[in-house]
């Protein structure tokens, strides 16, 4: 048997998480889920508490800080925020961490309110700066920015879920109008 990285917990909390919400994250339903003993958790995390907070930050780098680097390689913000949506398009219905169900837990719990409270604040500021360069305005691109995640959020929240194909047309509805 292959030796677990902590990378691997936190991919096995997502299926989890995916399919049980946040109470289905308990160490034994993740030992099942690798198929390993608790020893093998109790090597990567002090106990649950330690666990859930290197989950939600990996969660918040994966999720945010990870693709911001990655779209830094793009020329201009233009390109970067073609990529963002490209990205985003992407992770639906992926392996990415289940947004709804986050935030649904952060409801229920401070400190997973506190990540999720940074990282819509950290991808709103990069949006609204990726904005202003092209708009040139502050307000509209607080605005703008404001709009693309309302669109975002509101689409992953949306019974029967909104497709990937639905959601690039939705994108692209929004980048017409901004122009861009």
């Amino acid at each position: 048997m292959a030796r677990k990285s902590q990378r691997d917990w936190f991919i096995a909390a997502i299926y989890l998480l995916a399919d049980g919400g946040p109470a289905a994250i308990t160490i034994d339903a993740l030992c099942q889920q690798l198929q390993v003993t608790k020893g093998s958790f109790y090597h990567h995390f002090k106990n649950y508490d330690d666990f859930k907070v290197s989950f939600l930050n990996y969660y918040e780098e994966a999720g945010t800080l990870n693709i911001i680097e990655r779209l830094q390689k793009r020329p201009s913000a233009r390109e970067k925020v073609y990529g963002l949506l490209d990205i985003i398009v992407a992770e639906t219905s992926g392996t990415a961490v289940p947004e709804v169900q986050l935030r649904g837990w952060a409801l229920q719990d401070a400190v997973v309110r506190e990540v999720q409270t940074r990282v819509d604040e950290r991808r709103l500021a990069y949006v609204e700066e990726l904005l202003l360069e092209i708009l040139g305005d502050a307000t509209e691109a607080k605005r703008k920015a404001q709009l693309l995640y309302v669109i975002l959020v509101g689409a992953e929240q949306m019974q029967p879920p909104i497709l990937r194909e639905e959601l690039r047309a939705l994108f692209n509805d929004y980048l017409t109008m901004l122009g861009i």
